[in-house]
């Protein structure tokens, strides 16, 4: 075996380890749900997040990856990816003051409005002021959870290598989620973090630079690594991911169908987006972000709707074909009691027609989305797709036949965490380790 490699993944739903090899690829992967406070615990909702026992959790799924896969042989580097806007406040000692309020959760909605109306800055920082911005949380937290002036933040996805490391840092891909990074100066702004009543932020790290080396631990003391073992800075899950990619072909397009659709693009043109077209930094240094966001797992939720062999989305997902001239038209996928209250009047074959043309309109939506991405400087290089829904052959047939393009399937269920792995260092040859699928219409 030669250099072993670590990537994390600290998703919303599940957290995430693979374990790479220089040679043979992904040797290990774990996964098992994030772990969040019950509704008993006191001060916290139910969805808050304590980063400690979060990185026990880590800690462990590492250590039984690596006594299963590595034959001793101690990882040589770890960066870790994962949600961009979540985090806490830390001693000096990085010792957590606070639990992780999660970017799903409202409470600053009023917070981000009073943001928005006085701070008109999408142009600068990409993002407009919403509920789910650090920025709006770090507010909401100043006037409900007050702290000691000294406080730091430690964004989630960083604190396990700030941890280990002893060192705070903040990723620069979930700077950039916070609404208060200039995009383009590659900086923070000073007024909008005297606005949103910041606490004192560690330096900001580009994806790939070293935070540290490991600090004596249960890492250590299990053998998965030595004081050695590099920790890197990693950052948001999606540019993460999408970075792979970008290592095949630097003008990939990624449509990540997940949860969330996210179609992402990277540029090297001084192109402002268009509308609704969100600008980041990006993982690869020398270029920028473009990308949007469709809440597809939301548009067909009406169709999980039970059938005798499971439910109408799934059924129609595992069958041979999915007739792309279906009716009747479903005018917009977003509307979900009008889905609903469609399907509720239709016997099973028009249920399935119904269900076919909504699959219809949410293609429709992404080739929308492309048509956005390359106005606002995206090149029109391979489409990649990756997450969940790109594992249905029929879905994938009749997306690529809607786009006008064939689709680059990559089959690696855990793709952030491996793009966090080759962050970190790992150089496998990914045409050989990486299976991809072309499907075409």
């Amino acid at each position: 075996m030669s250099g072993l490699y670590c990537g994390v993944d600290i998703g919303s739903t599940n957290i995430k380890v693979v374990l790479v090899d220089e040679v043979a690829g992904v040797i290990a992967r774990r996964r098992r749900p994030t772990p969040r406070l019950g509704q008993d615990t006191a001060g916290a909702r139910a969805g808050e997040a304590e980063p400690l026992v979060l990185l026990k959790a880590i800690e462990d799924m590492i250590i039984d990856a690596w006594r299963q896969a590595a034959d001793g042989l101690p990882i040589a580097a770890i960066a870790a990816a994962g949600v961009g806007e979540d985090g806490c406040l830390v001693d000096a000692a990085l010792r957590p003051l606070s639990t992780v309020i999660p970017w799903f959760d409202d409470r600053a909605a009023a917070e981000a409005d009073e943001l928005a109306a006085a701070h008109d800055c999408v142009d600068v920082t990409g993002l407009a002021f919403e509920p789910t911005r650090t920025s709006a949380k770090w507010l909401w937290i100043a006037r409900h959870r007050p702290v000691p002036a000294v406080a730091g933040w430690i964004a989630l996805t960083d604190f396990p290598a700030a941890w280990w490391s002893g060192r705070a840092f903040l990723s620069e891909t979930l700077a950039a989620r916070t609404a208060c990074y200039d995009i383009s100066a590659r900086a923070f702004r000073d007024d909008l973090l005297a606005a949103a009543r910041a606490p004192t932020l560690p330096p900001v790290l580009p994806a790939g630079a070293t935070v540290g080396p490991m600090r004596p631990g249960r890492l250590t003391q299990a053998g998965a690594a030595t004081t050695a073992t590099r920790l890197v800075a990693g950052g948001h899950d999606h540019p993460v991911a999408a970075s792979v990619a970008h290592r095949l072909h630097p003008d990939a397009i990624v449509d990540s169908l997940g949860t969330a659709e996210l179609v992402y693009g990277e540029t090297d043109r001084p192109v402002p987006p268009r509308p609704g077209i969100v600008r980041s930094v990006s993982v690869l240094p020398g270029r920028e972000a473009r990308f949007k966001v469709f809440e597809l797992a939301a548009a067909l939720a009406p169709l999980r709707l039970p059938t005798p062999s499971g439910d109408l989305l799934s059924d129609l997902l595992a069958a041979a074909e999915i007739p792309a001239e279906a009716t009747p038209s479903v005018d917009d996928p977003a509307d979900h009691a009008a889905v609903a209250a469609i399907l509720a009047q239709a016997n099973e074959s028009d249920a399935r027609r119904i269900a076919a043309a909504l699959l219809v309109a949410c293609a429709r939506i992404t080739a929308g989305i492309f048509d956005d991405l390359t106005a606002s400087g995206v090149g029109d290089g391979p489409l990649f797709a990756t997450g969940g829904w790109s594992r249905s052959d029929a879905l994938m047939r009749l997306r690529a036949g809607i786009l006008g393009r064939p689709i680059h399937r990559i089959d690696e269920p855990e793709l952030a965490a491996l793009g966090a792995a080759l962050i970190a260092g790992a150089r496998p040859d990914l045409a050989h380790v990486l299976k991809i699928s072309r499907i075409d219409a």
